[in-house]
C-alpha cells in the first residue's frame, strides 16, 4: 500500500484523530497534578481547560477547510 494513493482528505481525518487522542489524554491528568504549585484552585487555572480549548479551535479550522 502506497501512502501516495490516498486521497488528501486522509491527511485531515489523521490530524482529527489525533487531536482527538490528544484532549484524552490532556484529560487524564490528574486534577492534583494540575493545580499541584497553583495559588489556589480557581477554574481558570486548569490547564486542561486551556487546551481544550485550543484543540476544539483546532478542531474547527480542520472540518471548516476539510
Amino acid at each position: 500500500m502506497n501512502l501516495a494513493n490516498l486521497p488528501l482528505e486522509w491527511a485531515n481525518y489523521i490530524s482529527i484523530i489525533g487531536f482527538l487522542f490528544l484532549f484524552l489524554l490532556v484529560w487524564l491528568i490528574p486534577k492534583k497534578a494540575v493545580y499541584e504549585d497553583a495559588p489556589d484552585q480557581s477554574r481558570w487555572r486548569d490547564i486542561r481547560l486551556w487546551a481544550t480549548i485550543l484543540i476544539a479551535i483546532q478542531l474547527v479550522i480542520y472540518a471548516v477547510f476539510n
